[in-house]
C-alpha cells in the first residue's frame, strides 16, 4: 500500500472547514457544525476519488480502444498478461499522431492510454515493449494516488506530497527496466523510447497529467523534468540489464 498522502486530503479539509464555518454562522453550536463538515469531508473525498480514472479519461479525450481497430494493441496486452499473470488492464487511445502513453488507476482497476501514431507507427516488438513499460505502471502502488491528484487540476493541496513520495526520474529507469523484464529484451524498450521521441510526444492534455505519461507530454525528450529522465538516459541504463 503506498505510503503517500491522498491527494484529495487537503482539499477535503478545505471543503470541511468551509461548511463548519458555514453551519456555526447559521446558529448550530461548534461540535454540531464540526461533525457536518466532518462528514461532508470525507465524502467529498470519497466521490473524487471514485471518479477519478474517468475524469483523467474525459480530460484526455480517450476513448476505448475497439478489438476491432486495434487488434495488435489487445494481442499484445492479452499475451503480456496471460504470460505473467498480470491483471489485464483497460485499453484506451487517444486520436494523435504523437507517440506517448499513459497509465491511469481507479477503483475499477488500471487503464493504459496510447496515442494512436504510438499504436500504428510502432514495430511489434516497439509495441510489446511499451506495453510492458505500462503494465508495470498500473502495478504501482502510487499510481492511484497520482490519477486522483491528475483530476484534481490546480485544486489546492491536490498534489501534496507526491513529489516528496516519489523519486521523481529514477522511477521512471526503473520502470523501463522491470518492464524490460518482462520482455526479456531490453533493445526491444531502447528502441521504442526513441521510435516515441522521433514521432514527437507532445499531446494536448493538461499539466496536471504529466506524471502519468511515458514521456512528457509537452515534447520535451532531451531535457530532464522533475518527473521524467531523458530519452538518451534511459536507453543508456538500458544498456546495462
Amino acid at each position: 500500500m503506498s505510503r503517500l498522502p491522498s491527494p484529495t486530503v487537503v482539499p477535503a479539509t478545505l471543503v470541511g472547514l468551509a461548511v463548519a464555518a458555514v453551519t456555526f454562522l447559521v446558529g448550530l453550536g461548534p461540535v454540531p457544525a464540526l461533525v457536518v463538515a466532518a462528514v461532508v469531508a470525507v465524502g467529498s473525498g470519497i466521490v473524487v476519488g471514485r471518479r477519478s480514472a474517468g475524469a483523467v479519461r474525459r480530460a484526455l479525450s480517450a476513448r476505448p480502444a475497439l478489438v476491432g481497430e486495434f487488434p495488435r494493441l489487445h494481442n499484445t496486452v492479452d499475451g503480456l498478461c496471460l504470460t505473467h499473470g498480470i491483471e489485464h488492464p483497460g485499453l484506451f487511445v487517444i486520436d494523435s499522431p504523437a507517440g506517448n502513453a499513459a497509465a491511469l488507476a481507479g477503483p475499477d482497476g488500471a487503464s493504459i492510454v496510447l496515442t494512436t501514431g504510438a499504436v500504428d507507427r510502432l514495430g511489434l516488438v516497439e509495441l510489446e515493449a511499451l506495453v510492458a513499460h505500462l503494465l508495470v505502471r498500473c502495478a504501482d502502488g502510487h499510481l492511484r494516488i497520482e490519477t486522483t491528484a491528475a483530476s484534481m487540476g490546480r485544486i489546492p493541496g491536490a498534489s501534496l506530497g507526491l513529489a516528496a513520495g516519489s523519486d521523481g526520474p529514477d522511477r521512471m529507469v526503473r520502470t523501463d527496466l522491470h518492464g524490460a523484464d518482462l520482455t526479456r529484451f531490453p533493445p526491444g524498450m531502447q528502441s521504442a523510447l526513441r521510435a516515441l521521441a522521433e514521432l514527437g510526444a507532445t499531446v494536448d492534455v493538461p499539466s496536471s497529467t504529466s506524471r502519468l505519461w511515458l514521456l512528457q507530454p509537452d515534447g520535451r525528450t532531451d531535457v530532464q523534468t522533475s518527473i521524467h529522465p531523458t530519452v538518451d538516459l534511459r536507453v543508456a541504463a538500458l544498456e546495462e540489464c
